[in-house]
């Protein structure tokens, strides 16, 4: 079994998601728990700037996940809901 057989089936599994984001909130509880706690608080607080044809985009990380990456989270969800009421 090459590689990326072994890959694709992997992702194509649909208990993958639940597995990642529950090993993720482990790690996640373990380093703000532990004696790295301070650099894990301050990763999320530090700046993650962006700038585009004179947009200037100033956000910590930890707003960049809640008011980006959840609100592109929420479309999918809405979308998926939606494909299942009219399939």
């Amino acid at each position: 079994m090459r590689w990326t057989n072994l890959f694709r089936g992997f992702f194509e599994s649909e208990r993958v998601g639940g597995i990642l984001l529950l090993f993720c909130t482990v790690i996640s509880l373990l380093l703000a728990n532990s004696a790295w706690g301070d650099g894990y608080t301050h990763f999320w607080h530090s700046r993650a700037d962006l700038s585009f044809a004179g947009l200037n985009l100033n956000f910590s990380v930890e707003q960049w996940i809640n008011d980006g990456l959840m609100t592109i989270f929420f479309l999918l969800v809405g979308l998926e809901i939606e494909r299942e009421l009219y399939a």
